[in-house]
Parts: structure tokens; C-alpha cells; sequence
């Protein structure tokens, strides 16, 4: 079973939807696309071009092999769109059944 990470990825508002097309076209299984709200401290916001303080937040499991050409596409994607994107490996933050679950493409309905 190829190992998993999950890919993280920040931008403004009304974003999340141009995220979420570039990192599923580019392999991700899923994509969870939350909304967030913050500050940072304002030299922080206004390096990173966020005067906004809503967020779409995205969170996308994707095999490990597929990461980096999702993380390509996803700068294609937005262009000069300001975002932040990480990789995490999935195996630290999930338990096992929910590890093999998406490892192997499954949902929780059967």
C-alpha cells in the first residue's frame, strides 16, 4: 500500500473551489474543503496579501507518489493567487482504520 499525505492548503476567500479542482484533477482522492477565520499579526497578513481574515481551508489526502505533481497543479491553478500549501504524512495525524480506508479508496458507507 502506497503511502499517503495529506496536503494542507490556505488561501482567501472564495478560492477553496479553484483549489480543490487542481488538486483532485491531479490525482487527490478526496478534497475537504473547509472555511476558516483568522488574524495573524498584520505584517504577516498583509506579506501574504490577506486582508481578508475569512480562509478556505483545504485538506486532501493524496498518495505519496501523486504529491508533488498535486502540488504543481495547484500553483498552475492560482496562478498569482497568494496560498499556503504543506504536506503532512497522513500516517502521523490518522489511526489506522481511517488510514487504510482512504489508502484504499473506501468510504465509510461500504
Amino acid at each position: 500500500m502506497e503511502k499517503l499525505k495529506l496536503i494542507v492548503a490556505i488561501a482567501g476567500h472564495g478560492l477553496g473551489e479553484r483549489m480543490c479542482h487542481a488538486l483532485e484533477g491531479a490525482g487527490c482522492a478526496a478534497c475537504f474543503h473547509l472555511s476558516g477565520q483568522g488574524t495573524a499579526k498584520a505584517a504577516w497578513m498583509e506579506y501574504l496579501g490577506l486582508t481578508d481574515t475569512r480562509r478556505d481551508v483545504l485538506l486532501a489526502p493524496c498518495a505519496e507518489g501523486k504529491t508533488k505533481d498535486a502540488l504543481a497543479a495547484l500553483q498552475v491553478a492560482m496562478g498569482e493567487a497568494r496560498y499556503f500549501a504543506v504536506t503532512v504524512p497522513f500516517s502521523s495525524i490518522a489511526g489506522r482504520d481511517t488510514y487504510d480506508l482512504l489508502a484504499k479508496g473506501g468510504n465509510a458507507h461500504g
